[in-house]
């Protein structure tokens, strides 16, 4: 076999091991986590990327949660900073 075919095979297994070890698992957890944000309604106990725990009061684009019942305050976030729903 020659030099430059070889470096060419070599090539080829490097791309096709990141698309199997990289892209593949990481369209995934995008995938996932656009269900757990589409699934998001008012009511849901959410956490946010910053480690806030709140309950949805307000859906859309932008979420409106309540931190505190008792003193109400609330956060307005962006959905996409939810990072886990709690399930009751």
């Amino acid at each position: 076999m020659s030099p430059g075919l070889l470096f060419l095979a070599y090539g080829v297994i490097v791309i096709m091991a990141m698309y199997v070890f990289v892209y593949i698992p990481n369209k995934k957890k995008h995938r996932k986590m656009q269900e757990m944000h589409d699934s998001i309604a008012a009511g849901d106990m959410v956490i946010t990327i910053g480690g806030v725990v709140g309950r949805v009061v307000k859906e859309g684009d932008y979420l409106t949660l309540v931190i505190d019942e008792e003193k109400e305050v609330t956060m307005r976030i962006v959905l996409y900073a939810v990072n886990q729903k709690i399930d009751k």
